[in-house]
């Protein structure tokens, strides 16, 4: 009988560990959204691929894309209200850096036709959360959502 309660408690646990992480990546699909939005907004169609994941203050992440010759590229990197902002980096292969932004955003959307295919990478890096870094909130992780869209 302790075996069969114990099943039980078990199964119940595991459920709802298995639900809260549904939800975890659920929101931050849905936040993939607001890039989506802007994307639109400025005529551009998203290309497919929505790079969304937690991060936390200090995080830093990277993304290989092939960008094509004289196509017009819009990347949209967004990141929720209550953390940090982020800096973003698009470098070439070499790592020479052909696109920045100086001061940590919530938002940051760059436009851009390259001269030549190539692949690119679009680093990515959260702002230390100072404000907080005695809080409760530090530490805590939040979406981020990186797009990209062309134009026909």
């Amino acid at each position: 009988m302790k075996t069969f309660f114990l099943l039980v408690f078990t199964s119940i646990i595991f459920s709802f560990n298995i639900k809260a992480q549904n939800n975890s990546s659920n929101s931050c699909k849905n936040f993939t959204q607001t890039g989506v939005d802007i994307l639109n907004e400025n005529d551009y169609i998203p290309d497919g691929r929505f790079n969304t994941t937690k991060v936390a203050a200090d995080d830093r992440i990277e993304i290989y894309k092939p960008f094509y010759r004289g196509r017009n590229y819009m990347i949209v990197i967004t990141i929720e209200d209550d953390m940090p902002g982020v800096y973003v980096e698009v470098k070439d292969i070499t790592r020479k850096v052909i696109l920045k932004n100086d001061k940590a955003k919530k938002q940051v959307k760059f436009e851009f036709v390259p001269e030549k295919n190539q692949n690119l990478i679009i680093s990515v890096k959260v702002d230390k959360n100072t404000e907080t870094e005695n809080t409760e909130t530090n530490g805590k992780k939040g979406c981020i959502a990186v797009l990209v869209g062309y134009k026909i």
